[in-house]
């Protein structure tokens, strides 16, 4: 029969392996409460950068038209010669792509190859459609995909209802928590 020195003991040393156990879950949870807030400030960036190159791709466009109002109203030969390769100039659309490219590939470091693994169970997805899920995945607005996608925000809620449509998602299923949970 053990001693009640013995069951004291005992009793010391489960409470205090329960207080590890315990220490090491809130160790856990804080760990993946800080890793969550570090995935929302790179989509927190992410969304910044994304904004800015579309702000920079409006004001390309916007130069690019005035450009073309200019080189209809001159007849100079040597301003128009210039006006043209101002307007080519800005009118190469390479370094947009190279701009989507950049961020895929950053958007996959963050987000544990989300492209990687969408395309996979989902191949037939369009360049667009996977923008749109990385965008909601970074869980922005209605409003600002719209404007990411220069389209409208009707544009945007008819996307969502064909992606939805074609990733063959029930309704019941939230379509960010869908994408979420995607890559985990």
């Amino acid at each position: 029969m053990p001693s009640k020195a013995s069951s004291i003991l005992l009793s010391l040393r489960i409470r205090h392996q329960l207080e590890l156990e315990k220490n090491e879950k809130e160790i856990v949870n804080l760990r993946n409460e800080k890793l969550e807030a570090e995935i929302q400030h790179k989509n927190k960036e992410m969304a910044s950068a994304t904004m800015h190159l579309v702000k920079k791709g409006e004001l390309i466009t916007r130069l690019r038209d005035e450009l073309q109002k200019l080189m209809k109203n001159t007849e100079d030969d040597k301003s128009l010669e210039s006006l043209k390769r101002m307007t080519k100039t800005l009118g190469e659309e390479d370094k947009m792509d190279a701009d989507w490219e950049h961020f895929t590939i950053h958007f996959d470091k963050a987000h544990n190859d989300f492209f990687v693994a969408l395309k996979e169970k989902h191949s037939t997805l369009t360049p667009n459609e996977l923008k749109l899920c990385a965008y909601l995945r970074m869980n922005l607005s209605t409003k600002e995909m719209a404007q990411l996608m220069n389209i409208s925000v009707r544009g945007v809620e008819i996307s969502r209802y064909r992606l939805r449509k074609k990733l063959q998602i029930p309704t019941e299923i939230n379509l960010f928590t869908y994408l979420l949970d995607f890559s985990r």
